[in-house]
């Protein structure tokens, strides 16, 4: 299924149903389904084999003794995104005739509402959330239903899917909107003592301060076996009884859907998706990165002010003039995010480096500009001038195609860090050099909140059916 139509959360849905007022702000991440065990490390932690079947997403080594400390030491997942070593888990799923059957996969839209007066706050480091009850016996706004061939998104089940648009197979998604305030203390919630609130109007509740992206969870099951699906005889696994070690599985009506979030983020990755894209009003979609570092220095010189620094303009120029020679150059110097420790050169090859950088080309027309290395990282943004300006790397360019819009775009630089990694440096600086066609290109600093990143990321493709 196309993310679009996962989209539809957003645009279909009316009332109260999910109304998350959503700001240009968010991300997402898309995860397969990867394993079923009756673990949860939420609720029933230290106690395998004792909850309800769940179906997990994301991190591959998730049971019931995962921690954050776990998720990060064995980050390895079926996320997309790889910075994202987070655990989803879901209660198992049962078709009428009993059948159980595994979810496809899981996109994850994290969001911002009302941001600009509330601005996010991280996830912080082990943060568990719950969202629906699986005793729920009536309609949630925060549960919704869906069939890829019917109407939008719903909280009330009883529609039929039949088959989606492709006519291969039926699909049915549940859509699950976690709380966004976080109480600031606890980072688990207890039996009966919640650790996070939903906001109103994008304000959070008294005793709830701190607001969080909301994760929006969509779970994805596609089946071919069936040719039509009630939505109301649908079934979820619950807490089974036990007798000895022997599990009597028990199940509950579709209004018990719920799940299970335990953050297992990188810090930078956790700090970029608020800082750098939530609080910007900036669609980020997958582009969170493992690691990053803003621009520690930047400017430009320029050989027609010869003498003058630049080091607090919010604007970075860059212009070749092939009329009379002037020229304008922008400076920027980054500490470089390290890679992960312990990598094998292949997993080292799976990691990259990429700056982002925000600007437009001031005339009309779009062409090739470049970024060059810097042989020296002795310069500083507010003494730098045209005249003593450091020299430029021979050779190892990397082009830029850029046109007169303005926008943030992403440069590869793999080669030139790692090449800096590997010659035991810790910062890297590049010039980035006109078109040589008399044209000018503006770039946000350091000073604006579209500044300058350098970003360590790391993707993978997952199936979507």
């Amino acid at each position: 299924m196309k993310s679009s139509t996962l989209f539809t959360l957003l645009v279909l849905v009316t009332g109260n149903l999910l109304a998350f007022n959503a700001h240009a702000g968010q991300s997402d991440v898309t995860c397969s389904y990867h394993h079923t065990l009756g673990d949860d490390s939420i609720m029933m932690p230290g106690k395998p084999n004792q909850a309800m079947l769940h179906d997990f997403f994301g991190n591959t080594h998730t049971d019931a003794f995962s921690t954050y400390a776990s998720l990060r030491s064995q980050p390895e997942t079926t996320c997309n995104n790889k910075a994202d070593g987070s655990a989803y888990w879901v209660p198992s799923m049962r078709l009428p005739d009993g059948e159980k059957v595994r979810p496809s996969y899981q996109k994850t839209y994290y969001q911002s509402t009302n941001d600009a007066a509330n601005p996010m706050t991280p996830f912080p480091a082990g943060l568990a959330l719950l969202a629906g009850d699986h005793h729920g016996s009536a309609p949630s706004h925060h549960i919704t239903f869906l069939c890829a061939n019917g109407k939008g998104y719903s909280n009330k089940a009883g529609e039929v899917c039949g088959l989606r648009s492709k006519g291969d197979a039926v699909q049915f998604n549940v859509g699950i909107q976690f709380p966004d305030c976080w109480d600031g203390i606890h980072l688990m919630p207890g039996h009966g003592q919640p650790n996070a609130a939903y906001s109103s109007q994008g304000v959070c509740p008294a005793g709830f301060p701190l607001k969080m992206p909301t994760v929006n969870l969509n779970v994805v099951w596609v089946l071919p076996q069936i040719t039509h699906l009630d939505t109301a005889k649908i079934q979820f696994s619950m807490d089974p009884v036990m007798e000895g070690n022997q599990r009597i599985e028990q199940w509950g009506g579709v209004y018990t859907a719920h799940a299970d979030f335990l953050n297992g983020w990188t810090e930078d990755g956790a700090r970029f998706m608020t800082a750098l894209c939530m609080n910007n009003g900036m669609d980020c979609n997958h582009m969170v990165p493992w690691g990053y570092r803003t621009a520690s220095e930047d400017t430009y010189v320029s050989s027609a002010e010869p003498d003058r620094n630049f080091g607090q303009s919010p604007d970075l120029y860059t212009r070749q003039n092939k009329t009379n020679g002037d020229q304008m150059l922008t400076l920027m110097k980054f500490p470089i995010p390290p890679l992960p420790a312990g990598l094998t050169e292949a997993q080292k090859a799976a990691f990259k480096y990429q700056i982002r950088i925000y600007g437009t080309r001031v005339e009309r027309g779009e062409d090739m500009i470049y970024f060059s290395p810097v042989v020296s990282n002795n310069w500083q943004e507010n003494d730098v001038t045209w005249n003593n300006r450091p020299a430029m790397a021979a050779g190892g360019k990397t082009g830029l195609y850029i046109g007169n819009t303005r926008e943030y775009r992403y440069v590869n630089v793999d080669k030139e860090v790692k090449k800096a990694l590997a010659d035991g440096k810790t910062e890297i600086a590049w010039y980035l050099g006109g078109d040589n066609y008399d044209k000018s290109y503006r770039f946000n600093s350091s000073e604006t909140k579209e500044n300058l990143v350098l970003m360590l990321t790391s993707y993978q493709d997952v199936k979507e059916n």
